[in-house]
């Protein structure tokens, strides 16, 4: 190894800290969390929504609790979780947090004979494999771009149900799929 090859390693590693530093900067684990909790609330409404039928007529109900959470990042916070109750039959949606790869947010949805995910996600993704960017390099190749930011601002999230690994699909929720979501987990 001569000094020009050990100065070529030194500049690429001040060039990478350089961009990590840029792209830290632009992260505000405050506004994370604020609009993480705001979407949460909006599902949240989205899924009473679909049961006001039911809720009016007594035949469901819907509770919170506030629950606590940790994330890296971001720290201890409480965020709401809901329960809802059919008679005998309950179920559960209990946010798991929103620092996770791929989605912006997961609630998990827990019932007598099962559970479901819940993603807030890009709304143009299908299936796990267009979360996962694969890149050969060869010795000596420059690192791929990074996304620009500017493209990430244009993602428009919601919320979809998941399939189990690993053909994970991702479904959008609508009534009818919150309905047999709620069918798959509690219909015992």
């Amino acid at each position: 190894m001569t000094n020009s090859d050990f100065d070529d390693f030194v500049k690429r590693q001040q060039s990478e800290q350089q961009k990590e530093t840029t792209l830290d900067s632009t992260f505000d684990p405050k506004q994370q969390l604020e609009q993480w909790l705001g979407y949460l609330d909006a599902l949240y409404r989205q899924i009473t929504a679909y049961l006001q039928t039911y809720v009016e007529s007594g035949a469901a109900q819907i509770e919170y609790r506030n629950i606590t959470l940790n994330e890296d990042f971001i720290g201890d916070y409480t965020a709401r979780e809901m329960l809802l109750k059919f008679g005998r039959s309950s179920v559960t949606f209990e946010p798991i947090g929103t620092m996770l790869i791929g989605t912006k947010g997961r609630v998990d949805v827990r019932g007598p004979i099962g559970s479901a995910r819940l993603h807030l996600i890009n709304k143009l993704v299908t299936n796990g494999r267009q979360l996962v960017r694969v890149t050969i390099m060869r010795p000596g190749d420059p690192p791929p771009a990074p996304p620009l930011p500017e493209a990430l601002k244009q993602i428009e999230w919601v919320w979809k149900i998941s399939t189990p690994p690993p053909e994970m699909n991702f479904v959008e929720l609508t009534q009818d799929v919150f309905f047999n979501m709620i069918l798959s987990v509690a219909n015992a």
